[in-house]
């Protein structure tokens, strides 16, 4: 199995940050840590715009050169390697992804041209929504801490249950779950516990995550009114102290309106835990 994370830099703030979550994980689970730049005009975090591409790249390398050294020095237990190249990032760190092997992609949700993005920074949602392996988007000034308890987006999909061990297999099993539900019709919420009961039995059957409790909510306004659903759900993260939430991508479920800008602008654009995508 392979034991490589990829992060994505810009040598933006919010890179640094998700390096950081990364190193984090690295130490604790003995991971490799690959540093992947894609030079484009304003990649370089220089505001020179008359330079020419050549003059770009080369203050890029210099730039990942000398964070690598940085790293390196500042962790010693944790394997550091690196790539700059030119090219799209949306095509091409996906092609990255799948040339070497690695657990997961680790990038921060707004970089140094992504303070206008619509979702998740529009790059990590691109990225996210094509990715055959896990990515995982760390907000903005996110500071890394303990996880402990993660929240699963549920809407009874047996690709949950993938999800889950998906998870585990980068962060391990020693958490507890919380199922989280969110429905529109308040007289059905008997049913739909007892539902996630049932959940409860299979995920402690199919993965190794043995401490599992549910948390259901209703909608009170109008069908329509989709933005409250990301609302009800960042309530129940907060009063839940949850630490990462999981997103499962599955085809026709109710999940889709999560990624459709009006829905997600809570949530994915301005996420307040890290958000765990499945792969694709």
């Amino acid at each position: 199995m392979s034991n490589k994370i990829l992060v994505p830099i810009d040598f933006s703030d919010n890179a640094s940050t998700a390096i950081q979550f990364a190193i984090d994980l690295a130490k604790k689970r003995g991971f490799e840590i690959h540093l992947y730049h894609n030079y484009t005009v304003s990649s370089s975090s220089f505001d020179d715009e008359n330079k020419d591409n050549a003059d770009e790249n080369f203050k890029a390398d210099v730039l990942m050169s000398d964070l690598i050294d940085k790293l390196k020095a500042e962790n010693p237990t944790v394997p550091f390697t690196s790539k700059c190249e030119r090219g799209i990032i949306t095509e091409s760190l996906l092609k990255e992804t799948k040339n070497a092997g690695y657990l997961a992609i680790i990038m921060g949700t707004k970089g140094k041209t992504d303070d206008t993005s619509v979702i998740v920074g529009s790059t990590t949602y691109a990225v996210s929504q094509k990715s055959n392996i896990p990515v995982i988007a760390i907000p903005v000034h996110y500071q890394t801490k303990d996880i402990d308890k993660i929240g699963l987006l549920s809407n009874f999909k047996y690709a949950e249950l993938d999800t889950l061990n998906e998870f585990i297999k980068i962060f391990g099993s020693n958490v507890k779950v919380q199922i989280i539900h969110v429905h529109y019709h308040p007289d059905s919420e008997a049913d739909i516990e007892d539902k996630l009961e049932i959940w409860k039995y299979q995920i402690k059957k199919h993965t190794e995550i043995t401490d599992v409790d549910i948390e259901v909510d209703s909608i009170q306004t109008d069908v329509e009114e989709l933005d409250t659903i990301p609302e009800v759900i960042n309530e129940i993260i907060k009063d839940e102290q949850i630490d990462v939430v999981l997103i499962t991508k599955t085809r026709k479920s109710f999940f889709e309106r999560l990624f459709k800008k009006s829905v997600a602008k809570q949530i994915i654009h301005h996420p307040i835990i890290p958000t765990f995508f499945s792969k694709a």
